[in-house]
């Protein structure tokens, strides 16, 4: 997989990470924290992306897996514990999952030539 799809992936995650934010504290009343949660976990993400643009793979895909396992787990834990079933939860769940199997899917293929 080439660097320069990796890296815009885990970019569009942060970037969507603080919309996210950007719209629970428009949307909802009090969502000051949601807004915070978004923000901070969008601008970790795009310095995973930028780690891993900066030839610093291995910290950029520690970095990214970690931001992507924290907002997953973090909307499912809201989304099935409280039974909001917004699907804003579900587009983030499904978001983290996917930017998990592409950092996946790059470790795997590292070092390989791409087809």
């Amino acid at each position: 997989m080439s660097r320069n799809l990796l890296c815009s992936v885990t970019a569009c995650f942060g970037a969507a990470v603080i919309l996210s934010g950007l719209y629970r504290y428009v949307m909802e009343p009090g969502g000051d924290k949601g807004l915070w949660f978004g923000v901070v976990m969008g601008l970790w993400a795009l310095f995973a992306a930028w780690l891993q643009r900066a030839k610093q793979p291995l910290a950029g895909h520690l970095l990214a897996a970690v931001v992507a396992v924290f907002v997953g787990g973090w909307f499912a834990f809201e989304n099935f514990g409280e039974a909001k079933h917004e699907v804003r939860m579900y587009v983030m769940i499904a978001l983290s999952i996917i930017q998990l199997a592409v950092l996946a899917i790059a470790w795997v293929r590292r070092g390989r030539p791409v087809a």
